[in-house]
């Protein structure tokens, strides 16, 4: 369950064909792979000149929003400790892949914060981010894995663009061949003290 803490013994194996990823973020690298819903490009959110290149390769638009994954409810209020209380129990209970807008800390990357001086977060919602964070001990800093354009959102390995994929420092081979959710994330914000659903 999303918000209690697994023992170290109960943490879920590193799959083999993803084992190369730790090492390329503790390197600085860019990781390419599945998340819950779509493909994404990920670096260490610690290493900002690896942030910095995170975004020269897919750079923010209308639909490719930056956004920090944590594994945990504790690692996230760690970064935002002041997190509105309606935003941390939406984010403990829903069962979907979740995006909330936050009032950005200190700790954020500059260039991961929007015109209204928030952040996008979410919660690790498949056990292989779950398992980078924990081993990570920090945020994945996270974009889309841009298409073509009119290729529509990254739900498939195939729609990745040749240039993303070239600078990958490593792809996971996994869920190459399936298509993901294609459902979007749910995105929302605190806005006069109501949840407002972007």
């Amino acid at each position: 369950m999303i918000g209690i803490s697994t023992p170290a013994s109960m943490h879920p194996r590193m799959p083999p064909r993803g084992i190369g990823a730790l090492p390329a973020l503790r390197a600085g690298g860019l990781v390419l792979l599945p998340t819950a819903n779509l493909w994404q490009l990920i670096t260490d959110a610690r290493q900002f000149s690896s942030v910095k290149r995170l975004l020269q390769v897919c750079p923010p638009t209308s639909t490719n929003h930056p956004e920090l994954i944590f594994g945990d409810r504790d690692a996230l209020l760690s970064w935002f400790p002041q997190l509105h209380p309606k935003l941390d129990t939406l984010l403990s209970y829903h069962g979907r892949t979740l995006t909330i807008l936050t009032p950005a800390t200190s700790l954020v990357p500059d260039a991961f914060v929007n015109q209204h001086d928030e952040v996008a977060v979410r919660l690790a919602m498949d056990s292989f981010c779950y398992r980078l964070t924990e081993d990570l001990e920090a945020p994945l800093a996270a974009v889309l894995a841009m298409g073509d354009e009119g290729a529509g959102l990254p739900t498939r390995f195939g729609k990745i663009r040749s240039d993303v994929l070239r600078a990958s420092d490593f792809t996971v081979q996994r869920r190459q061949r399936e298509d993901l959710d294609s459902a979007p994330a749910v995105r929302v914000r605190m806005r006069g003290g109501r949840l407002e659903f972007l």
